[in-house]
């Protein structure tokens, strides 16, 4: 029982260390560094498009009603978890009748959530 637990366990990280490197392309193992190596980030666009909508849909009242918690880009991440509780899944935000979202809206709210 206890060779087949330490075969399991080395194959395990043998698994781990080729997943670990199979992420990495030669030149950034060799540290070579070249524009394809670069990685562009999609979700920064994703990021500053959330950022639009909670600027313009939750700041509005967040600023008269609750202002430690006016969302910036830079804390917006550290909000997310209460961000989808309240307006997914309680579905308590937005507050009131003059603001609403659009099904796009949500849609990006979402997609962004979904990549943190």
């Amino acid at each position: 029982m206890k060779k087949v637990t330490v075969t399991i366990f080395l194959f395990g990280i043998l698994i781990s260390c080729f997943m670990f490197l199979s992420g990495f392309s030669p030149s950034e193992l060799t540290g070579e560094i070249s524009k394809k190596s670069i990685p562009t980030d999609p979700g920064n666009e994703l990021k500053q498009q959330a950022f639009e909508i909670l600027k313009t849909k939750c700041n509005v009242c967040h600023r008269k009603q609750n202002p430690f918690k006016i969302f910036s880009l830079r804390n917006m991440n550290k909000h997310a978890p209460k961000i989808k509780e309240q307006v997914f899944i309680k579905k308590r935000m937005p507050k009131g009748d003059k603001i609403r979202l659009t099904a796009e809206e949500y849609q990006t709210l979402k997609n962004w959530l979904s990549t943190l």
